[in-house]
């Protein structure tokens, strides 16, 4: 050798750096052009010295040391003697119970070095030699991996994995808690990479830990919550594990329902990268499990025939990723627990991994359904919009897969029992999504929804579902009606006619409660019910007024519990005041609602009163429409409707409930006034005249107002009957209200006195009565007619013209009174100009 390796050796204990330094760097260079067995003698004589610098106080000496001896030992070939003497070297410097080495990128080349020394021997064959050191190895890695630099966190993790790549594992066991403990702890770690590497290590570690006791189901429930890490090649190595596990793991079939979330978790994950990941190895799975267990399933493949009703771009699996699944359902109720979770993620999760497990699953997973239905019902219901999705996605699934006899009577018995939202929208989507519904289901279904529990509901997200399952059950029903034979048609023509009765009453109710609701769906609600009432009203070809004539009467039985104190805001009143603004006023069922809203005015609050009273004013707007009879049958029902609903509350009574119900009284009167024309001029002198002058003085104005109103279609009356009136509606001119004042100037032309006998025919009395009137009602018209009030003018204007035309002379004499009176009115002069016929 061209250099003496005492003076190496002397310089390597030297207490200057530099002298080190150079001795090392000289090592280093004659290691580079030395043959192999030059340079086991020079290693052979230099190795203690060189470890021993391992532990110099200058952090560059032990830098380069460590340098030096991975040179050394990537150069000559395996030597146990040397692994012991590094491996011990580095337990000295890291393996203890305080770690001595202060540097942390010291701490990474030293377990770089552990790692290539590891590599070396597995490549060279003698993995004995590294048993014997198994002790201290996972001493050194149990401690780097509790290492606060992350960089040897994580090459520690490449350790674990190059270590138990060609374990054995009878050896490798006891060691393996040891290793996994820290290894749990870098699964929280902040950054990514070094999660990646944990579950790395992890996944080959599992492959050595005893299946006899709880270790494996610890590490396992250890990585299970990475599946929900924000970073998508988290989630793609914890399906790594999985698949790893599954192609690997000995006793892999005892922990097949473990295993499996870890894959399908990633079948389902948001980011397409981490599904084409594992997508390939899943199918790997089910190809090895196929050829393990090909005798029985390629019996079952012969059977296996495609799903009609599949859903659109989803593939299915093959039979042996199915076959897998199909033999591990008893993990289902773990997974439907988890989606009542209080974290979203959770709950989502969940969801997303029970969808794999019904597409996996299929029909074996139907005896299941009754075990998960109300947790998945549940899910339905999810405030988190995303969450509740991913449920009605599952739900719609099932109906799909699931065998439909075998499921449905469980829906059946959950709905009844569970008049819930999430039932009724698990229940709509399955039912929707299936191929098996008979015509006596449909008809089971909607007499379920007829029932109050689930059309009477104020809830606009259930009511929203409760139409869309009717429109189901129609579509249902159309599909079975075309594939029928002309032999059952009759019978189903029956069922039918018992289906559209149910869906118009549930129908109804829904449109009649949604009509006040304030909710952003309630244009929805009402645009979808009276769509449906037109496909039913079509399907039983006849127009929708004849359809409420026919069927609105079994609506009203539902309108119930009317004897007690309810407000407005109750459901049966809320039901009441809907279904007159929905179906209106009409023969076939007037008793009946005269029962209903007379049993209002007996027991319910005042603001119930009002909320009903308003809905029949605006209903008998179209009385004329509604009501298609003749006009003497008409008239009769109107005055008995009249004479119950109306009548009682127009006479006076003290208090301001009594006085707003008079108000609402009169507007109803109003309103049959000009919605019921024709039959208003017999119905309302013989009703309301006698009552008709206390109102036109009421204290409230909208009953003075109502009550003028009245006045324009009141009919032929008794002059007797009528005097009151037209003097009461005289003083109306003198109203507080400008309103008032105005149609009161307005309504007396349209006053029509009834005479017994005709004039010059012993009449005169009656005629006499009336004329005195008339010129009394002229002189405060011509009087008021000098007052500011533009619009008052212009109606006594028309009133005057209007009298002019048929009292002429009554008229002039009026008017010369009051110009009398009033000298030079200008007001008066202008009005003479314009209305010749007062010349």
């Amino acid at each position: 050798m061209s250099f003496n390796i005492d003076d190496i050796c002397k310089n390597l204990q030297s207490a200057d750096r530099c002298t080190k330094l150079a001795a090392l760097e000289l090592l280093k260079r004659q290691g580079e052009n030395t043959s192999t067995s030059q340079l086991q003698v020079l290693f052979d004589n230099t190795y203690l010295h060189l470890l021993k610098c391992y532990a110099d106080r200058f952090e560059s000496v032990r830098e380069r040391a460590v340098h030096t001896v991975t040179e050394f030992t990537k150069q000559l070939p395996a030597n146990d003697f040397h692994l012991l003497n590094i491996v011990s070297t580095l337990v000295e410097r890291m393996g203890q119970q305080e770690t001595l080495e202060s540097s942390e990128e010291i701490r990474l080349l030293y377990i770089t070095q552990l790692h290539a020394l590891i590599q070396q021997y597995i490549i060279a064959g003698k993995k004995h030699s590294l048993e014997e050191c198994y002790t201290q190895i996972t001493g050194i890695l149990a401690k780097a991996l509790r290492d606060a630099y992350p960089a040897v966190q994580r090459e520690s993790c490449a350790c674990v994995v190059a270590l138990t790549s060609a374990a054995d594992t009878l050896i490798l066991q006891p060691f393996t808690q040891q290793l996994a403990k820290p290894l749990y702890g870098i699964l929280n770690h902040k950054h990514s990479l070094a999660r990646i590497a944990a579950v790395e290590a992890l996944g080959c570690l599992a492959l050595h830990v005893d299946p006899k006791n709880d270790n494996l189901s610890q590490l396992l429930m250890e990585v299970s919550p990475l599946l929900m890490d924000s970073m998508p090649l988290v989630r793609s190595e914890c399906g790594k594990l999985g698949v790893l596990l599954l192609l690997e793991l000995r006793d892999r079939y005892s922990y097949f329902d473990r295993l499996i979330p870890f894959v399908l978790c990633c079948l389902k994950d948001d980011s397409p990268e981490v599904v084409d990941s594992i997508r390939p190895r899943w199918i790997q799975c089910g190809k090895q499990y196929y050829e393990e267990n090909e005798e029985e399933l390629s019996k079952q493949e012969i059977a296996d025939l495609p799903v009609k009703n599949y859903p659109s771009g989803v593939e299915r699996p093959t039979i042996g990723c199915r076959s897998i699944v199909q033999r591990s359902l008893r993990l289902l109720g773990l997974i439907t627990r988890e989606s009542t979770d209080w974290k979203v993620n959770v709950r989502l999760h969940s969801l997303k991994l029970l969808y794999q497990f019904v597409l996996h699953a299929e029909a074996a997973m139907t005896a299941k359904f009754f075990e998960i239905y109300p947790d998945l019902a549940r899910a339905c219901r999810d405030p988190d919009v995303i969450v509740a999705r991913e449920a009605l996605k599952v739900a719609d699934l099932m109906g799909r897969l699931l065998s439909y006899d075998d499921w449905i009577e469980h829906g059946f018995d959950g709905l009844a029992k569970n008049a819930k939202e999430g039932y009724l929208k698990c229940f709509y989507y399955m039912f929707t999504a299936s191929l098996g519904p008979k015509i006596n289901d449909i008809i089971r279904v909607s007499e379920m929804l007829v029932e109050s529990d689930f059309s009477q509901t104020l809830k606009p997200e259930f009511q929203l579902y409760v139409l869309k399952m009717v429109e189901t059950l129609i579509f249902k029903s159309d599909e079975i009606e075309k594939n029928s034979t002309a032999e059952s048609l009759e019978q189903l023509k029956e069922a039918n006619q018992k289906l559209n009765l149910n869906i118009y009453v549930t129908t109804i109710k829904v449109l009649a409660l949604s009509l006040d609701s304030e909710q952003p769906n309630a244009g929805e609600l009402q645009e979808m019910g009276h769509h449906i009432i037109g496909v039913i009203a079509d399907r039983r070809k006849i127009n929708i007024a004849s359809l409420h004539e026919e069927c609105f009467a079994r609506v009203l039985n539902y309108v119930q519990n009317l004897d007690a104190f309810l407000d407005e805001l109750t459901e049966p009143i809320l039901l009441l005041h809907g279904l007159l603004s929905v179906a209106k006023l009409r023969s076939t069922y007037l008793e009946d609602l005269q029962k209903k809203i007379n049993l209002v005015w007996e027991n319910c609050a005042d603001s119930a009163k009002v909320k009903i009273f308003s809905g029949i004013s605006i209903a008998m707007l179209q009385w004329s429409e509604t009501i298609n009879r003749p006009v003497d049958e008409s008239t009769e029902l109107l005055r008995t409707f009249v004479m119950s609903v109306v009548e009682p509350h127009l006479e006076w009574r003290a208090g301001a409930n009594a006085e707003s119900m008079r108000s609402l009284a009169m507007a109803t009167l109003c309103s049959m006034s000009q919605g019921a024309a024709e039959e208003a001029r017999y119905v309302l002198p013989e009703i309301v005249g006698r009552y008709l002058p206390s109102l036109l003085e009421d204290r409230a104005v909208a009953t003075r107002h109502y009550s003028v109103k009245c006045l324009f279609n009141f009919g032929d009356v008794a002059v007797d009957q009528l005097k009151p009136i037209a003097y009461a509606t005289l003083q109306r001119l003198d109203d507080p209200s400008a309103g008032i004042r105005e149609l009161a100037a307005m309504v007396i032309p349209k006053l029509s006195p009834k005479f017994k006998k005709a004039k010059g025919e012993e009449g005169d009395y009656e005629h006499e009565i009336w004329e005195t009137f008339i010129k009394k009602a002229l002189d405060m018209m011509f009087l008021h007619y000098e007052g500011p009030e533009v619009r008052l003018r212009k109606a006594i204007k028309g009133t005057i013209a209007q009298l002019a035309d048929k009292y002429p002379e009554i008229c002039k004499d009026s008017y010369k009174r009051t110009a009398a009176m009033a000298y030079n009115s200008i007001s008066l002069l202008e009005l003479q100009s314009e209305l010749p016929i007062l010349d």
